[in-house]
């Protein structure tokens, strides 16, 4: 067997990455005298990227399309906000398959493709442990059964070459699977892992074994490169030349988008006679799920509007965040813990990774006045009620119901139309 795989992973809505990826795939395709693929390992979608954000990730996959793509493996940036539906869209969107072989009742994505005599399977992060909390709407499967099931019917279709497209991350011990604890139990079955999900830069990839673990970095800065020849698999990592000139079909389809775009976000949403600002929201989420004390952080809140009439653009441009309301019970001494730590100093002037460049801000509380020795009904988001927002401690054991798959800036318009 003679071929290429181009691969790349967490590409997170960079346009002119893609741009200059897709001019590098049909170079490298129309040269070629043996079959060329080009791979993603999952997150081409970015809630900070304006076009991905207010299309729910589906721009960015009509931009992969064009780019070349050849399959993908579903990653968490979507599914994990928006709800599995979403991938049903965003399958319709891509011109390659999505593959998903660890969730069932998902509609859209499928476990595995036969490419040629290349079998391709797809896994993501299943995120387990917020499975309690919320109704998700499909069924995690075995990681390690999943993989072995679809890489074995690929074999039994023909594939002399199998690889796992794994947006599971290459070393994460809060998972029960990461690529390096996957590998050993694939041998023989699966003979190339291109990895994604935590952003790791591997220039020669990693053997376990028999398998050959490759990622490129993060943002499309990067380009995977695996070449086989027989028996022979060599892995290397080529950084997208800034100077490449850029695909032209991305910008008409990016044009395109645009258009599609500010045609849905002129609709007049509503009114309001007050600034839209973080302690509005809080207030907004306090009534909408029926608590006693919103809490809203400023650094969810890129404009504040002013009074007068709302866009539904106007909205969704002034809130990117793609996080969930909910709602928990909090003691007393608890919420005012939160809030304590929450506006310190130092604490407000942390930017931490989600926020992509943004200090935290305040965070503000609307509602009742907050007493130790007493319990609350507290409504706010997951990026303030679960642990890796640094507000609440993982100790407190919060149960949380969220209002999934809304997200905070429908949730808004909810508001603003009366509903």
């Amino acid at each position: 067997m003679r071929l290429t795989i181009l691969h790349t992973n967490d590409i997170h809505g960079r346009q002119d990455a893609i741009a200059r990826i897709a001019t590098i795939v049909k170079r490298e395709k129309a040269a070629a005298t043996h079959q060329v693929l080009y791979l993603d390992a999952g997150d081409v979608e970015e809630p900070a990227n304006r076009l991905s954000n207010l299309t729910k990730g589906a721009a960015m996959h009509r931009l992969l399309s064009l780019a070349g793509c050849d399959a993908a493996t579903v990653g968490n940036a979507c599914w994990f906000r928006y709800g599995a539906g979403i991938l049903a869209e965003h399958a319709r969107a891509s011109t390659y398959p999505q593959l998903l072989a660890n969730f069932g009742g998902v509609d859209g994505p499928v476990p595995s493709v036969l490419l040629g005599d290349v079998g391709v399977l797809g896994l993501t992060a299943p995120f387990e442990d917020h499975a309690a909390d919320v109704d998700w709407g499909f069924e995690r499967l075995d990681i390690l059964e999943a993989a072995r099931t679809a890489a074995r019917d690929l074999r039994a279709r023909g594939a002399e070459l199998v690889v796992l497209l794994s947006h599971l991350g290459l070393d994460v011990p809060a998972e029960p699977w990461d690529d390096r604890r996957l590998a050993p139990e694939l041998q023989g079955e699966v003979d190339v892992i291109v990895g994604a999900h935590t952003h790791d830069l591997l220039p020669d990839g990693e053997r376990i074994g028999s398998v050959l673990i490759a990622q490129a970095g993060e943002f499309g800065e990067h380009i995977g490169r695996i070449e086989i020849d027989g028996d022979t698999i060599v892995a290397t990592v080529e950084r997208a030349p800034e100077g490449t000139i850029p695909d032209p079909a991305i910008a008409a389809e990016l044009h395109a988008i645009e258009a599609e775009v500010d045609e849905r976000m002129s609709e007049r949403i509503g009114r309001i006679d007050a600034p839209l600002d973080a302690p509005a929201v809080a207030e907004i989420l306090r009534r909408r799920m029926g608590a006693d004390v919103g809490l809203y952080p400023d650094s969810m809140v890129l404009a504040v509007l002013p009074p007068g009439e709302v866009t539904r653009g106007a909205l969704w441009e002034a809130s990117e965040s793609a996080a969930n309301p909910g709602v928990t019970t909090m003691t007393g001494e608890q919420l005012l813990d939160l809030l304590e730590r929450g506006n310190a100093l130092a604490f407000q002037a942390e930017s931490p990774r989600a926020l992509r460049g943004r200090l935290r801000g305040r965070i503000h509380a609307a509602g009742a006045e907050i007493e130790a020795g007493r319990s609350y009904r507290v409504a706010a988001t997951d990026w303030e009620l679960e642990h890796y927002g640094g507000y609440a401690l993982a100790e407190w054991g919060l149960q949380v119901r969220y209002d999934f798959p809304i997200i905070v800036r429908e949730a808004i318009e909810e508001h603003l139309q009366g509903r």
